[in-house]
């Protein structure tokens, strides 16, 4: 049976190694990027992570505890450039890639040892100075024969010098050396299962009956078995699939309670998250608010909408009437958002018997997409209700 290799290429602490990107003189740093002054941390570097700053910590929190760590707030639209570069660098030399986040990808090298006449770590290392001198953004890669064996690799990768190969004859020294818990596809049900049952690393589970997997976890979970067994089972996925949702959320400029103030915030999470939809040529059929509370409870509401639509001004006259339902004028709130859930494109849309959905659009928002392209985010304000 031909034998598979697959790559995970991870970008390290990505979002801080953008902002090094922009600003050299913070490599070398404690640098930490958080969500805004009354955010949390969501990237670390290296240098962070060694004085104690834990991934998700409040930032008033880290600010206290750690005063001599550089913070900076999360820009988003720098993240997706810098992730464009990744990916365009990757497709250069590997043609099946399939992106599986903003800093993450599965290649395929299988026979491109053929191609470049070089073995599979030496492929990985030219990958890997290819991403880090044409988008200087550095990535760590995990070769394996299956994609779950490729992101057991590339965890280990971080830690011995950024490549990091599973070979078939290895793959039991590291399964007992791995935790049912770093296994990508255990969730916290599955976990708290395993422990109950005896399971604690990853070579308890695959030596487990296929019976016994598939009655307590389904046919995911026998894939799951025989991908850790170095099976190819889970394809590459290297068209695009429509995203399950589009949300934009963010942290409020300080703590309010004026419903103005949210209903405005509101507005532009909208108008982004659409944006968005646009991009990928999706339209929602559900669109959803939510608050965040001072004391980080969150309140939502959705709404089903008449027609699939891909335009701000539409959605806006079914999702805003929904702050009345979650806004309380005597509590403080810190963040807001946007969730816009079923997703359909015109192409791949399948009605059901009797059904006839309507798609709605607007030229303003394609109007506004063209001027944001061209002198960039904010160059306008909405005026819509």
């Amino acid at each position: 049976m031909k034998e598979h290799i697959i790559a995970l290429v991870d970008c390290d602490s990505f979002f801080v190694s953008c902002e090094q990107a922009v600003e050299p003189s913070l490599r070398g740093q404690p640098v930490c990027v958080v969500t805004g002054d009354n955010g949390c941390v969501v990237s670390r570097s290296r240098e962070a992570k060694k004085a104690g700053v834990k991934m998700g910590m409040p930032m008033f929190m880290a600010r206290r505890e750690f005063p001599s760590v550089i913070y900076k707030n999360a820009r988003h639209e720098l993240y997706c450039r810098y992730s464009r570069r990744v990916m365009t660098c990757l497709r250069e030399i590997v043609p099946d890639v399939e992106e599986v986040s903003v800093d993450e990808a599965y290649a395929d090298l299988t026979s491109l040892d053929r191609v470049y006449r070089t073995d599979y770590t030496s492929l990985a290392a030219r990958i890997r100075e290819t991403i880090r001198r044409t988008a200087d953004i550095p990535v760590s890669i995990g070769l394996g024969p299956s994609k779950l064996l490729a992101k057991l690799a590339s965890d280990k990768a971080k830690n011995t010098g950024g490549i990091f190969r599973i070979f078939p004859d290895s793959i039991e020294n590291v399964l007992r050396e791995t935790d049912i818990d770093d296994v990508s596809g255990i969730g916290r049900s599955h976990s708290k299962l395993m422990a109950y049952n005896g399971v604690f690393t990853a070579w308890d589970f695959v030596c487990r009956p296929d019976q016994l997997i598939r009655k307590q976890m389904g046919i995911a979970g026998l894939d799951l078995k025989y991908e850790l067994l170095g099976h190819y089972m889970r394809r590459l996925e290297t068209t695009p699939a429509l995203p399950q949702s589009v949300q934009d959320t963010s942290v409020l400029p300080g703590f309010t309670s004026d419903g103005e103030v949210l209903r405005a915030e509101l507005r532009c999470h909208l108008h982004r998250a659409c944006r968005r939809m646009r991009k990928d040529g999706c339209f929602c059929t559900v669109a959803g608010i939510m608050l965040r509370t001072k004391d980080f409870a969150v309140v939502s509401d959705k709404v089903k909408l008449p027609a699939a639509s891909d335009a701000e001004f539409y959605i806006a006259g079914a999702v805003l009437p929904l702050l009345k339902n979650i806004y309380h004028p005597g509590i403080l709130y810190r963040s807001s958002g946007v969730i816009l859930s079923g997703l359909v494109s015109r192409e791949t849309y399948q009605p059901e018997l009797f059904e006839r959905l309507q798609f709605k659009s607007s030229p303003l928002s394609a109007a506004w997409d063209a001027l944001e392209n061209k002198f960039g985010k904010n160059v306008i304000k909405g005026g819509w209700k």
